[in-house]
Order: C-alpha cells, then sequence, then structure tokens
C-alpha cells in the first residue's frame, strides 16, 4: 500500500489527531500502524522477538521506496508509578514499548536513506517528563533516549535527505492523561496556560514539522506545553 505518510501509534488521542490533521487539511494517504484499533497495520511494540508481527512488518518496510516520505512515531505507554512500582516485566514493557521499538525501527529508516536517499522528514513524539522528569521515572528516561536517538539521526542521516525532530508535549488531554488522577489539578495550576494540551495542538505541531517548516529546523525539540518548561 503506497502512501504519503506513515504514523506509528495511530489510535492513539494524539496520532490520531495527527492522522485526521494529515487527511483532513493536508490531503495525505496515511498509513496507520498501532497494537489495535481502526488500523491498516496491528502489531504489538512490546513484543520484539524474532517471529513477532512487529519483526515482521519491519522486515515489510526494508528496501527502496517502502516508507514514505513524512514519518510519524506517537506509539507510547504511561503507568504513572514511582520506580519502586516496577516490577521486571513492566519495566521492560515500557522500555521496549516506548523506545527499543522506535531504535529498531530507526534502523530500518536509515538503511532506507542509505539505499533510496529521498526526502523524509520524521517527527517523534516525546515527553516533557524527559527534561522535567516527572512520579514516572522509567516512562521519563524511555522518552529521553527518544530525545537522544533523534538528534544522532538528524545529526548522522541529513546528508542522505532525512529531516528528524521531536515535539514534546505537556500534559494532553488524551486517554493516556487519565492516569494522572488527583494531579490533574496540579499540573493545571503550574501550567501557565491554566490547562491541558489538546491534542489537536499537538498534532499541528507534528504537521507543521512535516509539511512546512524550514530544513534548518534539524534535530531540534519542539515543546507544546502551555509554558511548563522553560528551557
Amino acid at each position: 500500500m503506497s502512501a504519503d505518510a506513515l504514523v506509528v501509534g495511530a489510535a492513539g488521542g494524539i496520532g490520531g489527531a495527527v492522522v485526521d490533521m494529515l487527511r483532513d487539511d493536508r490531503g495525505a494517504t496515511v498509513r496507520t500502524v498501532d497494537r489495535a484499533g481502526e488500523v491498516d497495520v496491528a502489531v504489538d511494540l512490546s513484543d520484539l522477538s524474532h517471529d513477532s508481527a512487529y519483526s515482521r512488518w519491519l522486515a515489510s518496510l526494508e528496501g527502496p521506496h517502502v516508507i514514505p516520505p513524512l514519518v510519524v512515531w506517537t506509539a507510547a505507554v504511561y503507568d504513572r508509578r514511582p520506580p519502586e512500582g516496577y516490577d521486571d516485566a513492566r519495566l521492560q514493557h515500557v522500555i521496549d514499548v516506548n523506545l527499543t521499538s522506535f531504535l529498531r525501527f530507526a534502523a530500518v529508516l536509515a538503511r532506507a536513506q542509505l539505499v533510496d536517499g529521498i526526502a523524509r522528514r520524521l517527527v517523534v513524539v516525546g515527553s516533557q517528563a524527559a527534561v522535567a522528569g516527572g512520579t514516572d521515572a522509567v516512562y521519563a528516561a524511555s522518552k529521553a533516549g527518544l530525545v537522544a536517538a533523534v538528534k544522532s539521526l538528524a545529526r548522522e542521516h541529513r546528508s542522505l535527505g532525512l529531516v528528524a525532530n521531536v515535539v514534546s508535549p505537556g500534559p494532553t488531554d488524551t486517554p493516556m492523561a487519565a492516569v494522572m488522577g488527583d494531579r490533574r489539578e496540579h499540573y493545571e495550576d503550574t501550567i501557565p496556560l491554566g490547562r491541558f494540551n489538546d491534542a489537536a495542538e499537538v498534532a499541528a505541531a507534528v504537521v507543521w514539522l512535516l509539511c512546512s517548516a524550514p530544513d534548518a529546523i534539524l534535530g531540534t525539540v519542539v515543546d507544546v506545553d502551555g509554558g511548563l518548561v522553560r528551557r
């Protein structure tokens, strides 16, 4: 299936908003990937075994002109638990979904750039937890790893046609935000804007980086957080 864009994590709140904006506002054909929901490809990003659906999907992307020119990675899980609340299995699950699965995809993407060298734009959705920390140290660490990975891709593969950036949201009104519980009021009091992001606001930044931003915006992190983190 040929497409203009590939969105991984397309069934989530931000991912779904990105898909809608690309289709409705940009007229793009979008290939969607997530673990469940109304998506083109259903894969479990926590199962990284050799014969898993995720591994087979990665293998299907190998070769020139298979990965479309616009790529968004927004898949994530967030438990909002302290480090002592993790057992080994759950810790590995969060790291695999949030970071390791992307690193494996990044290897395929890098090989594609080496083979076909077409102009591609990659936007990864991170989190302000990567900068400010938070209750969930494992989640924060996984998102910080994404930033380092994208900066490395931008540095090493721009000459091959890849423009890579990160959008870093603060608290955003999506199903994932339900775990905030009694902390929501605290965050709303802390955010200068006085409220959580709307998913469409984050999606607008993603689509701008994909479609309109100048090439000189490269390997950077765009904050969408209502002024919560002031770098």
